[in-house]
């Protein structure tokens, strides 16, 4: 396939511009999915280094910059923001320097996206004012050959595509600064665009991403892939890879688009939507008696096993599963419940030993989803089975690795699928774990003599 028809296919326009036209262009636009402005002085200051170190060979490019163009022609900035608004942000400084080559007028303003806008809001503020003492130290005519070579020597590689996914999977094969895109950036953005496509008002889409933005970062990370993704792959009878959750991997965490015409003909889909409405039309209609106590609310049916309604109910899942991860301990032990029983007391004394990690994430796993599925049904015998479940593979061994916790997870007994298939708490909770006898010649390590008794209790009880 020629060149010029592989970028017909992809519907794909590259081309280079120079950063005045890129400042100048009248259909760039920050699209509302773009999370914040994070770039520090750091990353300013290392900008400015490298165009200065660029200039005496007469021309510098910046990188690239991936736009999508949408169907009223506006270019949304879909990968190249941060390092977007830090030229803004230059040229503007020296605009108010005086620079003669920078007309302020013509550089085109830009509202930054309202999710996170406390974090661009700080940023931006230390960014330009260190730009403008930096600059404020230079002579006249330094800053005009700077801003002369900004404009018209520094380029930028602009990848314009019609078509967002494509855009986005080129937003991960593509970074600029060989920094990996956690699959959860993708999640949220896709969500986003869903609200857009379902005609969600701006307020509700605010409301939810205020939700993802109230998660700290490594916490949404978590819990997608040390959990959420683990449970989905194990239950299932699938392994997890070696690199975890991928980029490759998020479509298990897309679903139902609420205006697909086919959801009629997709029974599988028809009671999530059922269940949606409901509980929508019940909140809505009985506020009130809710508010006062008199009925109990409803909530929508989350279950981690099922596929998942895209947009608004893929926030509030995050939502709901990171307060039932905390409650359960997941994050640690200090935001957690305090009348759990005692097993996990057991395990949150070695949490912090990196040879108990994996056994850990197993056991937290099991009790998400059992929690999930069954509520607090019978949970001390819950806890027990799992916490028994995961500390006799460790027992055996002097180290467990992840390719150890893959082939347990997923050897009879496969409690994750146990849980999915169970109808009943008491389907799950009749296995019973053997106590590990600890070898005097083949020991894990010393410790076990104290957690082995705490988790079957003494050896003649048992």
């Amino acid at each position: 396939m020629s060149s010029e028809a592989a970028s017909s296919a992809t519907q794909l326009r590259v081309d280079v511009w120079k950063v005045g036209d890129l400042l100048r262009e009248q259909s760039l636009r920050i699209p509302d999915y773009q999370r914040p402005y994070r770039w520090e002085v750091r990353n300013v200051a290392q900008l400015i280094d490298d165009v200065h170190e660029f200039m005496h060979l007469g021309a510098y490019r910046l990188g690239s910059i991936i736009l999508h163009e949408d169907e009223s022609e506006d270019l949304n900035i879909v990968d190249g923001q941060q390092r977007f608004i830090t030229l803004v942000l230059i040229a503007h400084a020296l605009a108010s320097a005086g620079s003669t080559q920078i007309d302020p007028v013509a550089i085109q303003e830009h509202k930054v996206s309202e999710f996170g806008l406390d974090v661009t809001r700080e940023r931006l503020t230390e960014n330009f004012a260190y730009i403008r003492e930096t600059i404020s130290r230079w002579t006249p005519a330094d800053r005009e050959r700077f801003a002369a070579f900004v404009l018209q020597s520094c380029e930028v590689l602009v990848l314009i595509l019609s078509n967002v996914d494509e855009a986005f999977q080129m937003f991960d094969s593509q970074n600029t600064r060989g920094k990996a895109l956690d699959p959860t950036d993708l999640l949220k953005a896709y969500h986003i665009r869903e609200m857009d496509s379902d005609a969600v008002s701006e307020d509700t889409k605010r409301r939810m991403v205020a939700i993802w933005e109230d998660v700290r970062p490594a916490e949404v990370s978590s819990l997608f892939a040390d959990h959420l993704f683990k449970i989905k792959r194990w239950s299932s009878g699938r392994d997890v890879p070696d690199s975890g959750l991928r980029t490759a991997d998020v479509d298990v965490f897309k679903g139902v688009r609420e205006k697909d015409p086919h959801n009629y003909h997709n029974h599988w889909a028809r009671p999530l939507l059922y269940a949606k409405n409901f509980t929508e039309d019940f909140r809505l209609e009985n506020a009130a008696l809710v508010r006062f106590g008199i009925l109990k609310p409803v909530d929508y049916p989350y279950q981690i096993d099922q596929p998942i309604i895209n947009g608004e109910t893929f926030f509030t899942s995050v939502r709901y599963y990171h307060q039932l991860a905390t409650t359960y301990g997941l994050f640690g032990p200090k935001s957690r419940r305090g009348d759990l029983p005692r097993e996990i007391d057991v395990l949150d004394a070695h949490r912090n030993d990196t040879r108990y990690g994996l056994t850990r994430n197993l056991f937290d796993n099991l009790l998400l989803y059992y929690v999930d599925r069954f509520g607090e049904q019978d949970l001390e015998s819950a806890v027990r089975l799992f916490a028994r479940h995961a500390v006799s593979l460790r027992a055996r061994h002097y180290a467990v690795k992840r390719s150890m916790i893959n082939r347990y997870a997923l050897t009879e007994p496969n409690l994750f699928r146990e849980i999915r298939d169970s109808i009943r708490p008491r389907e799950v909770l009749r296995r019973t774990v053997a106590r590990p006898e600890l070898s005097s010649t083949v020991r894990p390590f010393g410790d076990f003599d104290a957690i082995v008794p705490a988790i079957w209790g003494p050896e003649d009880a048992n």
